[in-house]
């Protein structure tokens, strides 16, 4: 269905702009909340936990001395309250929007065609390109407020005025960037979950070529929207034209995303599949073999991003060991950071393909292949299968590269090979943790919010940066899956026990959402 009653105009944009807030009352206050409180707490702590310049001064050569925390957070541009502060929110804040945005933005374009909505409401009076503009306008808006919001509590701790705003803009700066690059994603990708899992590449790409350019080639930095936040310099020379960057950028991807719509059919992607054989293979007549073909695409394409970023760290990881050298290798703390953002994002590998379950149910899909999978058990373990076995195959598809490249730049010797590998196939079991927590909402609280996965992946990376800043204690750490994971590289001890029980925490929940796939009705 390429035309509608409303036409290819903006007709109806003010209603969808007022749906859209509606629909978003919950998710974007919450997001405004993490934006703005995470940058006042770190303030705030930097502050109080070193009140002199000096102890600043001494704080951030610590800081730059320390792979990882380069890699995490990028250069600290001046060693005063606001450039701390800059540098501890920074990437944090600019992260959360990122994130946001794509899954917002997807959420309102995408998914609503897959529902069917958006044909429903192309028998109307809306035009074809308010569809797209209204849920723009709403996101891209929310970002710039949230931003400017931003530096409120910022000047009130006594940050000077300029660079808080620098600062708050250049975070919304990255989530309007991120809006409309994963608008675009959603018009060549042929379903929501492939616009998500594609978005969520794309924002651990940028991240990562951010991480290489601070860590060691400094102009990579300038080709991601993360790099040009920090490249901002807020409270150290406020760059105010850096922020025309993320104008022109997004307002580029923005104009393409308008023009790609406006050529493809509603309900398909402008990458349209090549069609299979007319007859299925005998290896097909099964569900297992079903299931693959369903998540096939999606595991081929993040093996190969994983190996990739994993190769491009492995090489820089070896001139971080020259640059920033510290207690341990600046290599080692490189690789080791590499791997716990992996790890996350292996672990919303894993929630797509739980979730996949549950939109073949909701769509009439499960139904109709139950008679060939002879159980629930067999439809559900499926896809299950592929969230536990996935995540694993695309560590070990970083860890091979990372030690591969490692070991040829000089970073790391022949016999440390698999010690790199290890390091990157040990967070497992808190990739599995919540991927099973997934698991147990699709078969028990089938209801429950979609995003509710989500919330549980960023909180646990919230809770590590909150614990590194001083403002949560060892106890609230604990709360995430990831704090009991062993940094192998860092000297940290393994404790079989703890992974054993993380392990066992897992498939305990696995079992309890099967078991309620099994007792319920399928269906809304």
């Amino acid at each position: 269905m390429s035309d509608d009653a409303g036409g290819g105009g903006l007709q109806g944009t003010a209603q969808l702009i007022k749906f859209t807030l509606r629909r978003d009352r919950l998710p974007v206050p919450a997001w405004a909340m993490l934006a703005i409180l995470l940058p006042w707490g770190i303030a705030s702590g930097t502050l109080s936990l070193y009140p002199t310049p000096a102890a600043l001064a001494d704080y951030a050569i610590d800081a730059l001395r320390n792979g990882a925390e380069v890699a995490m957070r990028g250069i600290i541009y001046s060693p005063t309250s606001g450039g701390v502060t800059a540098w501890g929110a920074g990437m944090s804040s600019a992260l959360v929007a990122a994130f946001a945005s794509a899954l917002l933005i997807i959420r309102h374009t995408r998914a609503e065609e897959d529902s069917g909505r958006s044909e429903l409401l192309g028998a109307t009076s809306v035009g074809r390109s308010a569809r797209l503009a209204a849920p723009l306008i709403v996101i891209g808006a929310a970002n710039l407020v949230i931003g400017a919001v931003m530096a409120v509590p910022l000047i009130a701790s006594g940050l000077p005025v300029p660079g808080s705003v620098l600062l708050g803009l250049s975070t919304g700066g990255v989530g309007l960037v991120i809006t409309a690059a994963s608008a675009v994603i959603a018009q060549w990708v042929g379903t929501a979950g492939q616009a998500r899992s594609v978005s969520i590449l794309v924002i651990a790409g940028f991240f990562v070529i951010r991480a290489v350019g601070d860590s060691t080639v400094g102009w990579l930095s300038w080709l991601s929207p993360f790099g040009w936040a920090r490249l901002s310099r807020a409270y150290a020379g406020d760059r105010w034209w850096v922020l025309g960057l993320f104008a022109a950028t997004a307002a580029g991807l923005m104009i393409i995303a308008g023009l790609v719509q406006r050529r493809r059919d509603i309900g398909s992607g402008l990458l349209q599949p090549r069609p299979g054989p007319a007859v299925a293979t005998r290896w097909l007549n099964s569900i297992a073999a079903s299931t693959w073909r369903t998540h096939r695409a999606g595991v081929i394409i993040w093996a190969v991003a994983f190996a990739v970023v994993g190769a491009l760290i492995g090489a820089a990881a070896a001139g971080a060991s020259d640059q920033l050298g510290a207690m341990f290798s600046g290599s080692d703390a490189l690789l080791s950071f590499t791997f716990l953002i992996l790890s996350q994002a292996a672990t919303a590998f894993g929630i797509i393909s739980v979730g996949r379950l549950r939109a073949e149910e909701l769509d009439g899909h499960g139904e109709l292949l139950l008679p060939a999978a002879g159980s629930r058990w067999r439809w559900a373990a499926s896809h299950l299968v592929v969230g536990i076995v996935g995540p694993g195959l695309l560590l070990l598809a970083a860890g091979v590269t990372a030690g591969l490249t490692s070991v040829a730049a000089g970073g790391e010797d022949a016999t440390s090979w698999g010690r790199v590998l290890a390091s990157a196939l040990i967070w497992l079991p808190a990739v599995w943790i919540i991927t099973a927590i997934a698991m147990a909402l699709v078969g028990l609280w089938p209801r429950s919010t979609p995003g509710l996965p989500w919330a549980l992946l960023i909180i646990a990376l919230l809770l590590e940066l909150g614990h590194e800043f001083g403002l949560l204690g060892d106890a609230v750490l604990a709360l995430s899956p990831y704090s009991h994971i062993p940094r192998l590289l860092l000297g940290q001890a393994v404790s079989a026990a703890v992974l054993a029980v993380s392990v066992i925490i897992a498939a305990a929940l696995c079992t309890a959402g099967l078991v309620g796939i099994r007792n319920r009705d399928l269906g809304r």
